[in-house]
């Protein structure tokens, strides 16, 4: 009979021994990327695991540890995932090269985890994001978005309406009543329904109301690695999360996708203005669940997006008086002081407003980081780095914008940064809000337009109020950067008793 002690020594050598004769696999066939990492500045790697402790904590802490690399190893560094090598690069010109390369055209892992809800598509990449997003495109155009402006000033109408119901002796967070009027501006033009279609369409308040969690599950298993083991993704319930969120979404987008099937039917619609949802039935190329899909994509990307960033430059405007001021008299200088719609291209000519506008996507990044998988060799920094092939790209967009090196006082937030004069002085690369290159944010016209739209028709009729300081402005940094205890603020008339325009 084998001794006892012995037992334990076969049992151990006969796990460890396959898992060190594919360590030495894994090795020699990835010797090229082995070679070429060693090139790259970065931590000390334990075998398999390589870095994975470093990033052992909160997920909000992730990125953190990310901008501590890059301050310890400079603007290029290197870290083990387990196997899969991740290497940020934070140069401004290597970040503009990268991005519009054709060999770094393909979205990162990190997408991976958003493709149960969503699917392969125009945000997560795959087979069918080029297809997608052609048929999608008119719909974001500049003759399309000029069409598109009639609902966002009526809609804007509407939430001048609420900001003026408030008490102007308290504070509140705006983004709940932005949110509301971006979501019925998406629904009107980018989903195609009408007025009346858009404020019933099934377990719509649930989703919006539900948005953040959405992403807090999402940002939650891409940084915590023990959740995408099944069982313990079962055992802590995330699992059970995860799918009522399915089925919520799947509820949403397939009443968005019948109302839209019926209407059809009995309408005629203008080919050049028509909205996405309709462009992918007409087009007969997707299957019900890929529209569900790109339609819940499009949507949670246009109204979500829009809001955070509308909200974020009113409150900076709220906290800066002397900017209100500007923008506010430059509006009634170029626009008038009544009350009237606007256009796109009137919001263009508001210098002012578009500093601000920009002063808020650096500071408020819409996306934090972003990945892509280097499918072809590719070097940087003057040829001194080579990217392997299978390599995970990440450019921490977040940090970019806060680099001391092309960025006067990071911290703080300066429209005037964004004067032509300053402007001529930075490194035009290391500003990058919508992404670079085939992959670069589809709605840039469109929320560009709708938020200044908003801006405008809120600041013709309500003064802000800031609540705090910006100084003690804490950022909840996760996919998207917004301010942690949200977007705080008091609002009150601009108008007098005798209805005359009240004076900054």
């Amino acid at each position: 009979m084998m001794s006892e002690e012995i037992l334990p020594a076969i049992t151990a050598v006969a796990v460890s021994l396959p898992v060190f004769i594919y360590w030495l696999y894994w090795r020699w066939t990835h010797r090229r990327m082995l070679e070429l990492a060693k090139l790259v500045p970065g931590p000390p790697a334990f075998p398999i695991i390589g870095n994975a402790l470093i990033f052992m904590t909160r997920p909000e802490e992730q990125l953190k540890k990310i901008a501590a690399l890059l301050d310890l190893y400079g603007q290029y560094t290197r870290v083990w995932l387990g196997p899969d090598l991740n290497i940020v690069v934070k140069n401004p010109a290597d970040v503009r090269l990268l991005l519009t390369s054709n060999k770094v055209n393909h979205k990162g892992p990190l997408y991976n985890f958003m493709k149960p809800f969503i699917g392969e598509g125009i945000l997560t990449g795959g087979a069918t994001w080029r297809n997608h997003r052609k048929i999608a495109n008119p719909s974001y155009n500049k003759k399309a978005v000029q069409h598109f402006t009639a609902v966002f000033n009526r809609e804007a109408t509407d939430l001048v309406k609420v900001l003026l119901s408030k008490d102007p002796s308290v504070t509140f967070d705006l983004y709940f009543d932005m949110v509301k009027c971006t979501t019925q501006c998406v629904c009107q033009t980018l989903m195609g329904l009408s007025k009346e279609d858009s404020q019933n369409v099934f377990l719509m308040d649930d989703v919006v109301r539900d948005t953040q969690g959405i992403y807090d599950v999402l940002f939650k298993k891409m940084t915590r690695w023990w959740l995408q083991i099944p069982l313990i993704n079962w055992l802590t319930g995330t699992r059970k999360r995860e799918m009522d969120i399915i089925k919520m979404l799947d509820g949403f987008t397939s009443d968005i996708l019948e109302k839209r099937r019926r209407a059809l039917k009995v309408e005629d619609v203008d080919e050049d203005v028509m909205g996405i949802v309709d462009r992918y039935i007409l087009s007969g190329e997707l299957t019900d669940q890929e529209i569900k899909w790109e339609t819940f994509t499009l949507f949670t990307t246009s109204q979500e997006a829009s809001a955070k960033i509308a909200s974020g430059v009113l409150l900076f405007l709220a906290h800066l008086p002397e900017w209100q001021d500007k923008v506010y008299n430059e509006i009634v200088e170029l626009l008038g002081p009544d009350d009237e719609p606007v256009t796109e291209k009137q919001v263009k000519e508001l210098q002012y407003l578009d500093m601000v506008f920009k002063e808020t996507l650096r500071f408020f990044s819409i996306a934090a980081m972003t990945q892509r998988t280097v499918e072809e060799e590719i070097a940087v920094n003057d040829g001194k780095i080579t990217l392997p092939a299978g390599t995970s790209l990440v450019i921490p967009i977040h940090e970019i914008h806060r680099d001391p090196q092309y960025w006067d006082e990071p911290l703080k937030v300066k429209p005037e940064r964004f004067l032509p004069e300053n402007i001529k002085r930075r490194d035009p690369n290391a500003f990058v809000p919508f992404s670079l290159g085939a992959m670069d944010c589809l709605g840039r016209v469109y929320a560009t337009a709708l938020i200044k739209i908003l801006v405008v028709r809120i600041l013709r009729q309500v003064k802000l109020e800031g609540s705090g300081s910006l100084d003690d402005l804490e950022l909840h940094v996760a996919i998207s950067v917004k301010p942690a205890k949200g977007y705080r603020m008091k609002t009150r008339s601009r108008r007098l008793s005798n209805g005359v325009h009240r004076s900054l």
